[in-house]
């Protein structure tokens, strides 16, 4: 693992990126509810669980105000995965889903970074070089509510 300094990123003034910590899971509840994401605030226990087992898991602050994160999973060699980057929308456009992507890397250098997209984040991660490729997802009871 790297001992990569977050404050060489790109970022607009004032702003910082950090390692996640306990008391900003209620930020990151009402950014995911503002986006549509339900799981943190439907499932707090399992979301928090989530949170607690993940690495890189960074927030971003504004003011003593989070306004992104990112929480990934990696092997810290081959495999970062992007399980979740939400930007607020007001701080959009500013580099900072791109520096929160570029701290993962760093963080475990040599890693390719996978994600799944939304269709409205498709351009994005296009447009920094990201190349589309094929998944498949099955949420947790998917699989016994279809087939019983």
């Amino acid at each position: 693992m790297s001992s990569f300094d977050l404050n060489t990123l790109n970022l607009p003034a004032g702003v910082t990126i950090r390692a996640w910590q306990e008391d900003d899971f209620p930020a990151v509840q009402r950014l995911s509810s503002a986006e549509g994401w339900p799981t943190p605030s439907e499932r707090p226990a399992e979301a928090l669980a989530a949170w607690r087992r993940s690495w890189p898991a960074l927030v971003v602050v504004a003011d003593q105000e989070v306004i992104g994160f990112c929480r990934a999973l990696s092997d810290g060699a081959v495999t970062t995965y992007i399980a979740e980057l939400l930007v607020a929308p007001s701080w959009q456009g500013q580099g900072i889903g791109s520096a929160l992507l570029e701290a993962n890397q760093q963080l475990a250098p040599g890693s390719r970074l996978d994600l799944l997209a939304l269709e409205t984040s498709q351009s994005f991660y296009a447009q920094i070089g990201f190349r589309p490729f094929y998944g498949f997802r099955l949420s947790w009871g998917e699989r016994e509510a279809k087939h019983p």
